[in-house]
C-alpha cells in the first residue's frame, strides 16, 4: 500500500477525507493526519509517507512553506495541493515549488480518485525503475567488489538505513515467485531454484525478523521445501558484500516447519554485544539505566530487547536490575555503617523510602532489620 498523510487545518475536511474516501480501493493507506505544517513535518519524520495531500493556506507554517521544505528534506514525496477557487495563484506557485498536482475545494471524489490513481501509478513505476537500477548496481558490487561500484551505489541511493540479504533456495522445485510484492525488498538475482533478495530501510532487529517472515510467506507454496538464509543487518554500502557472504554461510536454524527452514548467520558479534550490555549493567547498576537506551545501543525495539534479555538472563530487565541492586545493598548493610539513605543512593535509588519498601518486598524485612540480624538474614533472596 502507498502511504498518505492528510494535512488541513479544518477538522471536518481533514477527518472527512481520512474516513469517508475509499483509499484502500485505490491502493492507498492513510498513515495519519495533521492540522498544520508543523505537525505534518513531524508526521513525515516519524512515518514512511509516499503522498502528501495538503491544504495550501494554514496558520503557522503554510502549505507553500511546507512544500518548499519537503522538496529538500523528502525529495521522493509526491505532493497534491488542496486549494480554493480564489487561490489559483497559490496553486501555480505550489506547482513551481515542487507540488505534483492540485485539487479544488470542495473536493470532487471523481477528480480525487483520478489524481490519486495517477500518483500511485507514478510511484509504482518510479519504484520499479529505482529497484531495477539498485538491483543491477548491487549485483555488480557482489560480483566485483570495488570502490568504484560502492561509489555508484552511494551516488544513486544513499543507503544509510539498515539493510540485509536473504537467499532463498528451493530443494525440489523452482521458486516461481522470485519478485515478491514487498516494500523495500528487491530481487537482485535469480536462477532456477535460487533467488537473492536485498532488503533495505529496515527499522530494527524486530522489523528484520518480520521482513524475513514476510519473504517466507510470499515464496513458499506447494510441497517443495525452501531454505531461507539471512544475514545480519548492516548500514553502509561497503558492507553489502559482507551481508551477501553472511547469508551464503548462514547455518543457525531460526525456524523450521514442513516446507520451510530459515537459517540466520551465526551472530557472534551480536552475542558479544549483548554480553557487553549485561556486563555494563553489572558494572553500572548504581547509575540511572534505561531499557530504552540499552535497546537503542543494539538497534532494537524495546519489546524485542526485553524478549531477548529474558532469554539471556532468565528474568526481565527490571527484575534483573533490581536483583543486582538489592544484592549490593545487602552486602553494604552487613559490611559498612552507611545510613539507609546513603546505601539507597549508592545502589541507584534516589528515594530512600521507595528503596526501603522495595527491599522489604523482596527480602522480607526492612534494611534496618536486615542489618540488625546480620548474617542470619543476608542469605535471604
Amino acid at each position: 500500500m502507498v502511504k498518505l498523510l492528510i494535512v488541513d487545518d479544518e477538522w471536518t475536511i481533514r477527518e472527512g477525507l481520512a474516513k469517508t474516501v475509499p483509499w484502500s480501493e485505490w491502493g492507498i493507506e492513510v498513515s495519519g493526519t495533521a492540522s498544520n505544517g508543523k505537525e505534518a513535518l513531524q508526521g513525515l519524520k516519524n512515518n514512511a509517507v509516499d503522498i502528501l495531500l495538503t491544504d495550501i493556506r494554514m496558520p503557522g507554517l503554510s502549505g507553500l512553506e511546507l512544500i518548499e521544505l519537503c522538496t529538500t528534506e523528502h525529495p521522493h514525496l509526491k505532493i497534491v495541493i488542496l486549494t480554493g477557487h480564489d487561490e489559483f495563484e497559490y496553486a501555480q506557485k505550489a506547482v513551481k515549488l515542487g507540488a505534483d498536482d492540485f485539487l479544488l475545494k470542495p473536493t470532487n471524489l471523481v477528480e480525487l480518485e483520478k489524481t490519486m490513481r495517477n500518483i500511485v501509478e507514478q510511484i509504482k513505476t518510479n519504484t520499479m525503475e529505482n529497484d531495477a537500477m539498485l538491483a543491477m548496481l548491487i549485483k555488480e558490487l557482489v560480483v566485483h567488489h570495488t570502490l568504484e561500484n560502492i561509489s555508484k551505489i552511494e551516488a544513486y541511493k544513499n543507503i544509510n538505513q539498515n539493510f540485509g540479504m536473504v537467499i532463498a533456495i528451493s530443494t525440489s522445485a523452482a521458486i516461481e515467485k522470485r519478485h515478491v510484492n514487498l516494500k523495500n525488498v528487491i530481487s537482485i538475482d535469480h536462477s532456477d531454484n535460487k533467488t537473492i533478495y536485498f532488503c533495505h530501510d529496515i527499522n530494527n532487529e524486530e522489523h528484520w525478523i518480520e521482513t524475513i517472515n514476510s519473504i517466507k510467506q510470499a515464496i513458499t507454496s506447494g510441497s517443495s521445501h525452501t531454505n531461507i538464509y539471512a544475514s545480519l543487518l548492516a548500514n553502509k554500502p561497503e558492507q553489502i558484500i559482507n551481508s551477501y557472504k553472511q547469508a551464503s554461510i548462514a547455518s543457525t536454524i531460526y525456524y523450521r516447519n514442513n516446507n520451510t527452514t530459515i537459517y540466520k548467520y551465526h551472530d557472534e558479534k551480536y552475542s558479544m554485544d549483548f554480553e557487553d550490555i549485561i556486563r555494563f549493567i553489572n558494572q553500572n547498576y548504581s547509575e540511572p539505566i534505561s531499557l530504552a537506551d540499552l535497546a537503542n545501543q543494539l538497534n532494537m525495539s524495546n519489546s524485542y530487547f526485553s524478549k531477548l534479555f529474558k532469554q539471556h538472563t532468565g528474568m526481565n530487565f527490571v527484575d534483573y536490575l533490581t536483583t543486582k541492586r538489592i544484592k549490593a545493598a545487602k552486602e553494604l548493610l552487613t559490611s559498612t555503617t552507611l545510613k539507609t539513605y546513603e546505601i539507597a543512593n549508592t545502589v541507584g535509588y534516589m528515594e530512600s523510602r521507595y528503596f526501603s519498601q522495595l527491599f522489604k518486598k523482596i527480602v522480607g524485612c526492612t534494611p534496618l532489620e536486615f542489618r540488625k540480624h546480620g548474617s542470619g538474614l543476608k542469605n535471604l533472596h
